[in-house]
């Protein structure tokens, strides 16, 4: 593999925080074994809440030169601190987006000085290829195919449908603002001129979900691919953990913000449905969340006595978790690809999740069980007949344990990097010719 100069903006970018930092930081990690790269990132998040920068000196500090990646923090302009002043009504934590269309707009202002300083290192640099990595959202692709060499966009999400069947689950506050997405949607889908132009321009698009994979290989053609936003770590030392043949319990584990799209409640419903369930499996849920009191009160209603809320925890003590654990219920009803889900299958735990989103991709049948996201009532029975298959047969539970260590190295951070990599060099070999 030839070694390219690939230039990549990167909004999010941290060694020490997950979601899409987590994104930024481990595709790039792994991107420098083939190729040099150039990153611009944000020195902050909008709401200057998370300092991106001082982590990434942090790190450096401590583990010494990052070899081969050039990094350049570019603060928040002034407009979008202005509008994230705003946007502060709507985010509680100062974390998330808030309101999107604020969001959307101020992160645009960035993308623009982005754009400005790219071009000053083009005329100097001259990249082979520049890469529009994060923020995943297909809603702001930037400006870099300007730069009239090989664009590639992604992985992006975005498009996923959320089933009306599911209306009745979101508060009203969540509801108004999945309507507000919609409607988004498609006005950025039909009326965005930026959106069009890097359909036609991009040499490749990477998407998450069906959804977005079937949207853009439709507008788009040949050039788009699947590949999920979140990897597995390198995890070569775990041990499967024996399933015990006496009364001990099947330890299942939750992990998430407490919130009304993660489903918590379906799964705790399904348990109290069901005698085996209540008497043979112990759940742990971890996190905190506006619904974290209100799940307390169902889970001593429902009359659960096998289920322990732990809040939040560290990292770490989250990894001692799936060491100890025998399978991941994730039953979010809204996602891209959660981290914790590549997570778990590190550490040899199977699945039981939505056949939706990016988990209809992560998860197969060798390393989970999947259930159809068809109404919360469907929900239901499907977590309560997942949970039953295993506890009533550990020997197909050990089966899953040893198929999500497989597939976690299917799945690991390097060999998705890997394959970009790989097409960096196709793209720029082909533009050469």
């Amino acid at each position: 593999m030839k070694r390219l100069n690939i230039l990549i903006s990167a909004h999010e970018f941290s060694p020490d925080q997950g979601s899409e930092c987590a994104v930024g930081w481990n595709f790039v990690q792994n991107l420098s074994k083939y190729h040099n790269i150039t990153v611009i990132y944000a020195e902050t998040n909008q709401f200057g809440t998370s300092n991106y920068k001082q982590s990434v000196k942090k790190f450096l500090k401590k583990e010494g030169n990052y070899n081969n990646v050039k990094l350049i923090a570019i603060p928040q302009p002034k407009k979008t601190l202005f509008l994230a002043q705003i946007n502060r009504f709507f985010s509680p934590y100062k974390t998330s987006i808030g309101f999107p269309p604020i969001y959307y707009l101020a992160y645009n202002f960035w993308q623009k000085e982005v754009f400005r300083i790219a071009k000053q290192l083009h005329e100097v640099q001259k990249y082979d290829c520049v890469h529009q990595l994060t923020s995943i959202s297909f809603r702001e692709p930037g400006y870099l195919y300007k730069l009239n060499i090989p664009f590639i966009w992604g992985p992006i999400s975005g498009l996923v449908k959320f089933p009306y069947a599911f209306a009745r689950t979101l508060s009203l506050k969540n509801l108004l603002f999945e309507l507000i997405r919609r409607l988004s949607n498609w006005l950025i889908i039909n009326l965005s001129y930026r959106h069009k132009i890097v359909l036609k321009k991009a040499s490749v698009i990477y998407t998450v979900t069906n959804d977005d994979y079937n949207y853009y290989q439709l507008k788009s053609g040949s050039n788009v691919k699947r590949m999920l936003d979140v990897g597995a770590y390198e995890n070569s030392t775990t041990e499967i953990k024996t399933i015990a043949k006496d009364n001990s319990k099947i330890k299942l584990l939750w992990v998430g913000r407490i919130v009304d799209t993660k489903g918590l409640d379906l799964l705790l419903t399904s348990i109290s449905q069901s005698d085996i369930l209540k008497n043979q499996t112990q759940l742990t849920i971890v996190g905190d969340g506006p619904l974290r009191n209100k799940s307390e009160k169902l889970i001593t209603k429902l009359g659960l006595t096998n289920i322990e809320c732990k809040g939040n925890i560290t990292h770490k003590d989250v990894f001692e978790l799936m060491g100890t654990s025998d399978a991941l219920i994730f039953s979010s009803i809204k996602e891209a690809t959660s981290a914790v889900v590549l997570e778990s299958l590190t550490f040899g735990l199977p699945v039981i999740c939505h056949d939706a989103f990016g988990m209809s991709y992560a998860i197969n049948d060798t390393c989970g069980i999947k259930i159809p996201l068809i109404s919360p009532a469907k929900s239901i029975d499907g977590f309560k007949e997942a949970l039953l298959k295993i506890v009533n047969h550990p020997d197909e539970l050990s089966l899953l344990k040893t198929g999500a260590l497989e597939r976690a190295k299917e799945l690991t951070w390097d060999s998705m990097a890997k394959i970009i990599a790989e097409d960096y060099n196709s793209i720029a070999l082909t533009k050469s010719k």
